[in-house]
């Protein structure tokens, strides 16, 4: 998704991730972009190399492009906006992110949400045995474990 102007993106990646280090704790945020970032990496590239193996010209081609991560920090982020309680913000996010997810490489962005918020699911239950996404709506603890966010 970085065809054209980065910046547009850069800067919605920022302000989301903002939002899920407010809502969720940096910590969380890193594991939710690494996870989805690596994760949907690997998941795209092997759908990618198998497709090539199968002898598709198109994926074939596909390989020799670019391919920068930056869309898949901002697809785990929205994906950890989404599981941190902020629903519709995260939809809304995830069907923009859609019409760049039609080449070889659009898998990672659908894997990488959902990634970045099973992420942010399990830190929840791991820390107080339920999901984050109650802090969304303040109630309960937050990722820094202060109570009514």
């Amino acid at each position: 998704m970085v065809d054209g102007v980065a910046a547009p993106q850069i800067a919605l990646t920022a302000l989301a991730s903002f939002a899920v280090i407010r809502l969720a704790g940096p910590a969380v945020w890193w594991a939710a972009v690494l996870v989805g970032h690596v994760g949907s990496a690997l998941i795209a590239y092997a759908i990618l190399g198998i497709a090539i193996l199968l002898g598709s010209g198109g994926a074939e081609a596909a390989a020799n492009d670019p391919d920068f991560g930056i869309s898949c920090v901002l697809g785990a982020t929205l994906g950890a906006l989404f599981a941190s309680g902020w629903r519709v913000v995260g939809v809304v996010g995830f069907v923009l992110l859609l019409p760049f997810s039609l080449d070889w490489y659009g898998p990672e962005h659908p894997i990488s949400f959902v990634l970045g918020a099973l992420v942010v699911g399990i830190a929840g239950r791991l820390r107080w045995g339920h999901p984050v996404e109650g802090a969304a709506r303040g109630a309960g603890h937050d990722a820094t474990g202060q109570y009514g966010v």
